[in-house]
């Protein structure tokens, strides 16, 4: 493996049909599913550059952390690789795939502003994506707080269309341990579906100039599949879906008396999460869909602005101090 500094990287072909993506996560490089994304994605004709975490990053939501030293003080995960290392790097023999000791908000940043512009000729990036994430990730619960989805809304923010991909397979697996071909295994079913909806987006974009409208962006959370995890369900069926509803979650925490250990990451249900003030409200929510064999699709904008009724409704009781 080489971690120096490249002088120059010249920049693979694409296909006629290729498109330029940027690929991410929050469980870091090594994991298997970001290498089976970025094997499937490179084999369909697109150009990938992957920039990932060194260490698992979830939970880090949109945080912004930079590497603090030009050297990794602690091993990455997997110890790939090991302390002492630079803070950021690429595989020995894959230019394509780099390290970023960072949050994968930064990692997307990396990518955007030093990696490419330095060592892609600082090519046109078409598609930024988050994933496959080891997990899932639904909900408003998990959109403030997942690394996943902080990198695609920090992507969006950038002007980039994005996808946030999350998958039910919570094994923390290292690729070299685990990587393989078999088309029935969750890596592998998780990689080419998301290959199959990011070339049908770009075959349905035509002359538009964005693939996503600006300031949108997409929640993928995919249902347990796969032989590995002892899933009978092989063919997952995308089902467009919204982030609140009847089945929607908010974590809490809990007591346990007996260890006098503080639970956290309990499941809670409140009113607010399951109420629908805007979009289709006849959709269902991740957390249905996902217990089916499917994959649940929402789109999602960065204007957390409330609408025309509510904001009257609240400033109508400000009038003596808003003006």
């Amino acid at each position: 493996m080489q971690f120096l500094a490249l002088a120059t990287i010249a920049v693979t072909l694409c296909t006629a049909s290729g498109k330029n993506i940027l690929l991410t996560n929050d469980d870091g490089w090594a994991a298997t599913n970001i290498r089976a994304l970025h094997r499937d994605l490179t084999a369909a004709g697109h150009h990938v550059v992957t920039v990932a975490p060194t260490v698992q990053m979830s939970g880090n939501g949109a945080r912004f952390g930079v590497p603090a030293s030009t050297t990794l003080k602690t091993p990455a995960l997997f110890n790939y690789p090991p302390a002492g290392s630079p803070s950021w790097g690429h595989e020995e023999d894959d230019y394509n795939i780099w390290y970023f000791d960072g949050t994968p908000a930064a990692c997307v940043a990396a990518g955007l502003d030093y990696i490419i512009p330095n060592y892609f000729s600082n090519m046109t990036i078409d598609l930024v994506l988050a994933g496959p994430n080891e997990g899932n990730n639904q909900g408003e619960r998990d959109f403030v707080i997942s690394g996943t989805i902080g990198a695609i809304n920090y992507g969006v923010q950038r002007g980039y269309s994005g996808i946030a991909l999350s998958g039910a397979n919570s094994n923390n697996s290292f690729f070299k341990d685990n990587l393989n071909d078999n088309p029935n295994d969750a890596p592998n079913i998780y990689s080419k579906k998301t290959v199959e909806l990011v070339n049908q987006l770009f075959e349905s974009q035509g002359e538009n100039p964005r693939l996503l409208p600006l300031s949108s962006g997409l929640n993928v959370n995919f249902a347990v599949a796969g032989e590995d995890l002892d899933s009978d369900c092989i063919d997952l069926q995308f089902k467009q879906t919204r982030f609140t509803g009847p089945n929607a979650k908010v974590y809490k925490i809990g007591y346990n008396e007996t260890s006098n250990m503080i639970l956290g990451y309990l499941p809670g249900e409140y009113d607010p999460v399951k109420y629908c003030a805007a979009g289709d409200c006849s959709l269902p929510d991740e957390f249905s869909v996902v217990k089916t064999c499917a994959v649940a699709i929402t789109a999602f904008t960065l204007d957390t602005d409330v609408d025309a009724d509510t904001d009257a409704k609240i400033f109508s009781r400000l009038t003596k101090i808003v003006f």
